[in-house]
């Protein structure tokens, strides 16, 4: 039986997820074994998050010459043998320049398994964007704890199988299932941007920024809960996975039923809600000190952010079904500055106050969030509502 277009692409989304969570969980055991410290980590994060950036910028132009399909077939194996690169790191030397490549695979990925999940969301005429993010958001979930715990039992190299299993799984499904086609702009449609002017742009752009405050907070929360949640509780370090792991579980609970959130109330209500309950969260973690508030408040934000890039990626790609890849790659451009300063901000910022009030801060980037997205949505023609 030949695998569906929508199977293939799940399991991109849930190699995506097993690979990041994998890493996330090791990330504490490979600084230490390369020897970098909070602000030097901050740092090599913010490298790689401009690797992310790049890659998604580019990948809006490469997708008028490269379909979607060709490129997967590149960049999700690459993401796997990189990150088993980065978990067998020894050195600087050796783990930046994997970090970094890294990175780049990952960004491309991104941008072309959601442009991939828009069009089969269309062609199937419901909602299943939400359930694509599950998928990562579940793998992350399960694969953040398992990675901790194999990096603090055996060694993060340890991960390097299951990494392979996942990419080369996923990139087998994409070759049977997924159609060489292109998700990009044919002539008339770039013709008729350009004819619009900057205007045509100008909610696009409020909407990047968006998405790049949201993803910064997202981030922050994926990247330094385990530090946080180890803080409180210094005898759960040898599961420092049980940050992100928690996090990214709260974000699947939503993201599960997404979908029918989504078919029931639009995609905009559902973001303006979302972000109000994240705001609230990362409050919560930036006041309490206690670890089992932590780890509640941790639940507002994971509940909170689930539906908010799904269901702006689902609006940027649909605002033009011509030019899937492009708007997503515009987007990804825009979103770029706040996603790729945060972690240096941050790790600054808890160096020299502390992890909770540099959470706390978080707040208010999903406050400008929400400004953003309701000027962006003042502005852009609503689209086309997918039946349940």
């Amino acid at each position: 039986m030949r695998p569906t277009p929508r199977l293939a692409i799940t399991a991109v989304f849930a190699a995506f997820g097993v690979i990041g969570g994998l890493w996330s969980g090791s990330v504490p055991s490979v600084a230490k074994r390369v020897g970098l410290d909070e602000y030097q980590l901050g740092l090599a994060f913010t490298v790689f998050l401009l690797a992310i950036v790049l890659a998604m910028t580019a990948a809006g132009y490469l997708a008028r010459h490269v379909s979607s399909r060709r490129v997967l077939l590149v960049t999700v194996p690459a993401m796997a043998i990189l990150g088993v690169a980065m978990l067998a790191s020894t050195s600087v030397a050796m783990f930046v320049p994997a970090l970094i490549a890294f990175g780049v695979a990952q960004g491309l990925t991104d941008v072309f398994m959601n442009a991939e999940g828009s069009s089969i969301e269309t062609e199937l005429g419901r909602p299943v964007f939400t359930g694509l993010h599950a998928a990562v958001s579940v793998s992350v979930a399960i694969f953040a704890i398992a990675g901790s715990l194999l990096a603090a039992g055996v060694g993060p190299a340890a991960s390097a199988p299951i990494v392979l299993m996942a990419g080369l799984g996923a990139t087998w499904l994409v070759a049977k299932a997924i159609g060489d086609r292109q998700i990009s702009a044919p002539a008339s449609a770039s013709a008729r941007v350009a004819a619009a002017g900057p205007s045509a742009w100008w909610p696009l752009a409020m909407l990047g920024l968006a998405v790049g405050f949201d993803n910064a907070g997202e981030m922050a929360a994926l990247l330094w809960s385990a530090r946080l949640l180890d803080e409180a509780a210094p005898s759960l370090a040898v599961i420092a996975g049980i940050g992100p792991a928690f996090y990214a579980a709260c974000n699947a609970l939503v993201r599960l039923n997404g979908d029918r959130i989504r078919a029931r109330i639009g995609d905009r209500p559902l973001v303006i809600v979302s972000l109000l309950v994240a705001t609230a969260g990362f409050i919560g973690v930036g006041l309490f000190s206690g670890f089992a508030a932590r780890v509640a408040a941790f639940a507002v934000v994971g509940f909170g952010t689930a539906c908010v890039i799904p269901c702006m990626f689902a609006i940027a790609a649909n605002s033009d079904p011509e030019a899937r890849a492009r708007r997503l790659g515009f987007v990804s451009m825009i979103a770029g500055p706040p996603r790729v300063l945060t972690p240096f901000l941050f790790g600054a910022i808890a160096q020299r106050a502390s992890m909770g009030e540099a959470f706390g801060l978080c707040s208010a980037l999903m406050i400008g969030a929400l400004v953003l997205f309701l000027l962006s949505a003042a502005r852009m023609q609503a689209p086309v509502p997918i039946a349940a």
